[in-house]
């Protein structure tokens, strides 16, 4: 047997090369290799070391603001406290305080809440090709919700964006119009609202320390996160901090009368103990005595529009958007299929509807209506008196999506969808009826694995994965561009809403495609005078 040393030089240099390259080619045979660092950044109030999984790398729990507490309580955004060390940005932050509320948000009594988190595609991203940024403010009416619960990573991996998830003051605590405090000289009442400005302006100054462009930012979110995004829209003091916008499920924009925004917080102030009326004794309550008395205040902020404050909200919505007087930017807008049957008490009671209660809420839309309505949604024509609440629900929320999309689409580019994906997993308990395309069901198509809070999750489909994709795509293409993706509706490519054509993109498997003639079939012909007479409101 020959050994190594007995060979021609020849035959060595060639066994020697050809194992050289072989290390080459696979390092792993020549040396272990390195463990990749943690991600780090530094901002404006110190440094931080995120983690980095997937593909993705993470900063979670990033103050923004500082704590609005103690005499900070019920005034605007603060600028956070510099660290000298660097912060582990590893875990989320404190949610904002909130009640239980079934399985959709998980209870806090967190004053110490405004943090954001930050989503970013691994690696460092050359500062000649900054990324789109997409800030999602979280759906709860304005009353619950927190930013834990949407997982940024498939938009920022997959839609190559940087995605920013924040917290702000919800209920009470984000937004009260109490006279003693509005008398302050400080803007008043949409603290909330405050909070989501001041989170843009952080990102207008820090974004590029992650690869972030900070002139080309999106906002976007879904139900109160949609009338968040309404209001930014409408709001003055939000110009220039964003170059889009995307509302999902928005349709509250009846505006709260001041009237009765300052009356419901006058009897929250007298139930939670402060007889007095003073700021005094209102910043001195816990938060438990906030959340157990806030009852008045919570369908004042759930039903409507932030009430005019005369700094961040000077219009109501109509007439901004009628006129013209917002911030024009291109808008991607859209519903579910079936929006009520998130919100009726069977999901999270397991109280059954009953044709009493569908009868008393075709009341709320005013008793010189309600005999219209009946005659359009008959009781007897539906399986359930659900089904039949869910049916009138929707015709309202598409004529006044459409309401919107023609007032918009008269001063800039608007693209109008609805998800019809009715076999989308629910993260609720069973209920007794379908629930269809219910409010909340795009989310997992964003956002993996969305199940609320405390609800159950379920992996997609594969015809629903496929359908998570092509909505990444047109989400991500339009942070980047202000148009949807051309190349995920192959024939059918997504076209900008018109009055004429009254066109949207149905979202659904197999095959997402163009629909005309949206409010044909919805009774908009009866929800377009109840939506007129409401456009004075407050």
């Amino acid at each position: 047997m020959r050994t190594f040393a007995s060979w021609s030089d020849a035959g060595r240099c060639a066994v020697i090369a050809g194992l050289a390259l072989l290390a080459l080619c696979s390092p792993r045979l020549s040396r272990a290799a390195p463990a990749s660092s943690p991600p780090a950044a530094k901002i404006e109030s110190g440094r931080l070391q995120g983690v980095r999984e997937a593909g993705v790398d993470r900063f979670l729990g990033v103050p923004y603001a500082a704590p609005p507490v103690g005499d900070l309580r019920w005034r605007p955004p603060a600028p956070p406290r510099r660290w000298a060390t660097t912060l582990q940005a590893t875990r989320f932050g404190g949610t904002c305080p909130q009640a239980p509320r079934g399985v959709f948000a998980s209870p806090s009594t967190s004053e110490d809440c405004l943090y954001l988190n930050i989503y970013t595609p691994a690696g460092r991203v050359p500062r000649t090709s900054p990324k789109p940024v997409m800030v999602w403010f979280y759906g709860g009416g304005l009353f619950s919700g927190e930013s834990n619960d949407y997982d940024g990573s498939r938009l920022a991996r997959d839609g190559g964006v940087i995605v920013v998830t924040l917290n702000y003051r919800i209920g009470a605590l984000g937004f009260l119009s109490h006279p003693a405090l509005n008398a302050e000289g400080h803007p008043f009442a949409n603290y909330g609202i405050m909070d989501q400005q001041f989170a843009l302006r952080w990102v207008q100054r820090n974004i590029a320390a992650f690869g972030g462009d900070p002139r080309n930012v999106t906002i976007f979110g879904q139900s109160g996160g949609g009338t968040s995004v309404m209001a930014n829209l409408v709001s003055p003091t939000a110009a220039g901090l964003f170059q889009r916008a995307i509302n999902q499920s928005g349709t509250h924009v009846e505006q709260i009368a001041p009237a009765m925004a300052l009356k419901a917080a006058e009897a929250f102030a007298a139930k939670a103990g402060c007889a007095d009326q003073t700021a005094v004794c209102l910043r001195a309550l816990s938060v438990d005595q906030v959340l157990q008395s806030q009852g008045p205040i919570i369908p004042v902020v759930a039903a409507g529009f932030p009430v005019a404050d005369g700094t961040v909200i000077t219009h109501s919505p109509f007439e901004a958007f009628g006129s013209g007087q917002f911030n024009r930017v291109p808008i991607l807008t859209g519903l579910v299929a079936d929006e009520q049957a998130f919100f009726l008490d069977e999901p999270n009671t397991g109280v059954v509807l009953t044709v009493d209660g569908f009868d008393r809420y075709l009341q709320s839309f005013g008793a010189e209506n309600a005999a219209a309505l009946t005659a359009t949604y008959p009781v007897s024509a539906y399986p359930s008196p659900s089904e039949a609440e869910i049916a009138a629900a929707q015709g309202y929320k598409v004529c006044m999506a459409r309401t919107l999309d023609r007032m918009w689409s008269l001063h800039t580019p608007v693209y109008a969808y609805q998800f019809d994906d009715r076999a989308t997993p629910s993260y609720f308990p069973k209920v007794s009826y379908p629930m269809g395309a219910f409010h909340t069901a795009e989310l997992e198509f964003l956002f993996p694995l969305f199940h609320g809070g405390q609800g159950a999750s379920h992996p997609l489909s594969l015809p629903e994965a496929v359908l998570s994709r092509e909505m990444i795509a047109d989400w991500s293409s339009f942070a980047r561009t202000g148009m949807p993706n051309a190349k995920a509706h192959p024939g059918t490519p997504w076209a900008p809403y018109t009055r004429t054509a009254d066109d949207v993109l149905s979202f659904n498997t197999p095959q997402s495609r163009m629909e005309s003639r949206y409010g044909d079939g919805h009774h908009c012909e009866v929800w377009d005078k109840i939506i007129a007479a409401h456009k004075g409101a407050g």
